[in-house]
């Protein structure tokens, strides 16, 4: 399942971005960003990638584009927008019950190029809003997570890809963790059921492990990759999920359940 990156950037006030100063903002993270001829004098406007371009035929080529929607008011007070796996950003409620007008940011075309160049360019874009609008947060739907936008600066993947944790019922201190994000970009999702070992630590290796899919790199089921410690070697599975959305996943089993998982 491979569909068009979104991000929603949320806004306490009335907001209205002046293409000029978000293109200058975007700027700063991909300098030969530029706004498409003939947008922006509508509230929205496109902005393309002279690198990402791909060549159909002799006089044909698609360009990745994102789009950034015009401001719409907040509609039902949020309640399509699922917090519960935002536990980095504790006040993400409290924060965003402030909204009152949104802007989209949405990709175009972007399924024709590889995940590094789509995730550089939908997170440019939104970081660019950010430094020229302030808002007081971004949602993205597809990974179902909020992040603060002073975050997204130390965060490769942005916000596109999330890490979930779950209790497994009925196994007392037995848990979930899982990625959800990386089905629109055409990769597995990685999932790992586990105990004993920090959740801290695992996050941050569920989340080493998508950077290193959406670089290009592929891991298959029957390999294994270094755990924690580099003298852990877990063996990878390819599988359905265990948690929903249905989707393809690396499922990740370190040794009984993380404990002497080095062999």
């Amino acid at each position: 399942m491979s569909a068009g990156l979104a991000a929603q950037l949320c806004y306490a006030d009335v907001v209205r971005p002046r293409p000029a100063d978000v293109l200058s903002g975007i700027r700063r993270f991909w300098p030969s960003a530029e706004l498409v001829d003939g947008t922006g004098r509508g509230g929205g406007f496109m902005v393309a990638f002279p690198e990402l371009t791909t060549q159909l035929g002799d006089d044909a080529g698609i360009r990745l584009l994102v789009s950034v929607g015009q401001p719409a008011p907040e509609r039902g007070g949020g309640a399509g927008r699922d917090l519960s796996q935002s536990w980095e950003w504790p006040d993400a409620a409290q924060s965003l019950s402030s909204v009152r007008q949104t802007v989209a940011v949405t990709e175009i075309f972007g399924t024709s190029f590889a995940p590094a160049n789509r995730v550089h360019a939908v997170t440019a874009v939104v970081q660019g809003l950010v430094a020229a609008t302030a808002p007081v947060g971004v949602w993205w739907p597809a990974s179902g997570l909020a992040t603060h936008p002073a975050v997204l600066a130390g965060r490769p993947l942005g916000g596109l890809v999330n890490v979930r944790l779950f209790n497994v019922a009925g196994s007392p201190g037995l848990l979930a963790m899982d990625t959800l994000g990386l089905a629109p970009l055409g990769l597995p999702d990685v999932e790992c059921v586990f105990s004993g070992l920090p959740e801290t630590r695992m996050a941050g290796y569920l989340t080493s492990i998508a950077e290193y899919l959406v670089a290009g790199h592929t891991i298959r089921g029957g390999d294994t990759v270094e755990g924690l410690a580099p003298d852990q070697r877990w063996r990878v599975a390819a599988r359905s999920s265990s948690v929903g959305p249905d989707r393809p996943v690396l499922s990740i089993s370190p040794g009984q359940w993380g404990a002497g998982a080095g062999r």
